[in-house]
C-alpha cells in the first residue's frame, strides 16, 4: 500500500511539476514593443497644353499653313515666317521637359528649312528637334513658354529647286514630368 500511495505522489508531483512550469515560463515575458501606422498619397497635378499664337490647341488634327507671297499664299525663294508655339502648364505641380519636333518630311520641296533662331542660322535637328525644362514653381504664369519656331526657304534656292514642288511636316509637341532635384525629406 505504501508503495501504491508514493507512487501516486510521485505521479502528482510530476503533473504539478508540468503545470507549474507552464505557468512559471509563462511569466517571464519577453519586451515587446508594437506600432501601426496609415499613409495617404496624392499625386501631383498634371495640366501641360500646347497652343498656337492664337491659343487654339494644337492637337493630332491640327494643320498647320506656311503661307508664302505667291499667288494663293504660295512659297517663293525667299519667302520666310514663324511658327508660335505656347506652352502652358499652370497648375502643373511638377516640373518637366517639352520637346519640339518637326518629323515625317515629306516631298521634294527639300528647300524649306525650320531654325529656332530668327536669323535662321541654328536648323532645327529632323530626328531630335529640341528639349527644354521648365522647373517647377507656384503660381499659374510660372509654368509657361514660348517658342517660335521660323522657317525659310533660301533665295538663293532658285524657282528650279521649288516649282510647283511640295513638302509635307509633322509638328510633334511632348511634355514629360521631370522633377527637379530637391532634398529627400522625411527619412
Amino acid at each position: 500500500m505504501k508503495k501504491i500511495i508514493f507512487g501516486k505522489i510521485g505521479a502528482a508531483a510530476v503533473v504539478l511539476t508540468l503545470v507549474t512550469s507552464s505557468l512559471v515560463g509563462g511569466t517571464f515575458a519577453k519586451y515587446t514593443s508594437s506600432a501601426s501606422a496609415s499613409g495617404k498619397v496624392t499625386a501631383a497635378k498634371w495640366t501641360v497644353n500646347f497652343t498656337d499664337g492664337d491659343n487654339a490647341a494644337y492637337t493630332d488634327s491640327s494643320t498647320i499653313s506656311l503661307l508664302g507671297s505667291g499667288e494663293n499664299n504660295t512659297v517663293i525663294p525667299g519667302d520666310n515666317g514663324e511658327i508660335a508655339i505656347n506652352i502652358n502648364g499652370a497648375g502643373t505641380e511638377v516640373g518637366f521637359d517639352y520637346t519640339v519636333k518637326i518629323t515625317n518630311r515629306t516631298g521634294d520641296l527639300g528647300a524649306v528649312q525650320f531654325y529656332t533662331d530668327s536669323a535662321h542660322q541654328n536648323l532645327i535637328d529632323n530626328t531630335n528637334g529640341f528639349t527644354k525644362h521648365i522647373a517647377y514653381e507656384a503660381g499659374n504664369e510660372a509654368m509657361k513658354a514660348n517658342e517660335v519656331i521660323y522657317w525659310a526657304i533660301p533665295e538663293e534656292t532658285g524657282a528650279e529647286g521649288v516649282e510647283g514642288k511640295s513638302c509635307e511636316f509633322k509638328l510633334e509637341l511632348t511634355a514629360v514630368q521631370k522633377p527637379d532635384e530637391k532634398p529627400v525629406e522625411g527619412n
